[in-house]
């Protein structure tokens, strides 16, 4: 046991005197994950309460003049242009309308997602409704007819979310997305350079020399990286802590105007659990940061280089956007239990099942027992590498 914590802290000491290292394990989750939870909401918030409240050009064809009117009070400015089409794709306006044959036709860039001139669409779309609404009660009013006619009855929503649900908001489904992340980026520099790092160096030929066994060498350089993916991780928790505390309050003034009065825990993202949540949380992180170091071992040391191993090690953050794609979608499946077995998909799974409150029992053991088994696997395939001389003396 000795041995394993001499090994360990050999690989921590020569990689915590890169303060690069540090600053992008353990400081850069605490303040990149507010700024991701909040960040985007305010600025895209502020932009379209000042699209909302300033005055933008419309283009028109063949309008009358009542609806001209009508788009003046939306805030929007209508000006006469020959071709409609071509006018919003060279953004000489942002949107344009046009009337022909008893229709009205919007034109607007609406393939890029929340744009300005999507929200310009919205005020035209408003105008018009409200100049239909206009038409219909009067001639209504002309039949003798009122107009609550138009209006039988009433429609109330209200969100019938878990509490846990709620304060995670529109961060929900990333919040998983965002650990799983931070447990890789934090062990892998640890993991390059107590296996391919080592090979450059020319100092594992010494160490597998000395005497001591291969397990524990292997087992040694392990806890280095399972102790930097950890750090990593409770620095992203705590990242969402901040965001959900301190950076919330902080800009309660902006979040409030940007939601209109609505519940501001819509917006961004904070844990919300008991702690038995928590220790939830920790045990998922504990045993997928074991399946993962195993695999960054392993794939370390197969590699000649630092930065052979570094491209083997990158496209782990392109196979985690797999479970991402799987979990954006799976409000629109019936989750089954077996899916808490697949590999990756059932730690994306049950961390988003446990952020919004909704983990079962069973979700949870299928879960932390698969991943233990992959982990155990993935770590006697790093003990196999480690006991081949082509794989330890590839250069």
């Amino acid at each position: 046991m000795n041995e394993i914590l001499i090994i360990a802290r050999k690989e921590l000491l020569s990689v915590v005197r890169e303060r690069r290292v540090l600053f992008t394990t353990l400081v850069l989750p605490i303040l990149i994950m507010p700024l991701l939870m909040f960040g985007p909401i305010l600025l895209f918030g502020n932009a379209a309460r000042q699209t909302q409240e300033s005055v933008q050009k419309v283009g028109v064809v063949g309008v009358p003049t009542v609806v001209l009117e009508e788009l003046r009070k939306a805030r929007v400015e209508p000006i006469e242009v020959a071709n409609p089409q071509e006018a919003v794709q060279n953004r000489e306006v942002q949107a344009a309308l046009v009337f022909e044959n008893g229709r009205y036709i919007i034109y607007g860039r609406l393939s890029s997602g929340a744009t300005q001139s999507a929200l310009v669409v919205e005020k035209v779309q408003a105008a018009l409704r409200a100049y239909k609404d206009q038409v219909v009660a009067e001639q209504l009013r002309a039949r003798g007819i009122g107009t609550d006619i138009l209006e039988p009855f009433s429609v109330e929503t209200q969100d019938a979310s878990r509490e846990q649900e709620r304060a995670a908001g529109l961060f929900a489904f990333l919040i998983p997305f965002f650990l799983v992340s931070f447990i890789q980026a934090g062990g892998m520099p640890v993991a390059v350079d107590a296996t391919a790092g080592e090979k450059e160096k020319g100092t594992l030929e010494a160490l597998l020399a000395a005497p001591v066994p291969l397990i524990q060498v292997l087992l040694g350089k392990g806890l280095a990286v399972f102790v930097m993916s950890l750090l990593s991780t409770f620095a992203a928790v705590a990242g969402l802590l901040l965001g959900g505390g301190v950076f919330r309050n902080l800009f309660a003034a902006q979040l409030q105007a940007v939601q209109n009065g609505e519940n501001q825990a819509q917006l961004g993202g904070a844990l919300a659990l008991d702690p038995l949540g928590y220790l939830a949380i920790l045990v998922t992180a504990v045993l997928f940061a074991l399946l993962i170091i195993a695999i960054m071992i392993s794939l370390g040391l197969y590699a000649r280089s630092f930065k052979e191993a570094q491209s083997y090690l990158s496209p782990l953050s392109l196979v985690m956007l797999i479970p991402l794609l799987f979990l954006q979608f799976s409000d629109f499946l019936k989750l089954q239990d077996w899916y808490f077995a697949l590999p990756l998909v059932n730690v994306m799974l049950a961390l988003d099942a446990i952020v919004k409150g909704a983990a079962t029992a069973t979700q949870l053991l299928i879960t932390w027992a698969s991943t233990l088994a992959y982990g155990a696997l993935a770590l006697h395939l790093a003990y196999r590498n480690f006991q081949r001389e082509d794989v330890v003396f590839r250069n």
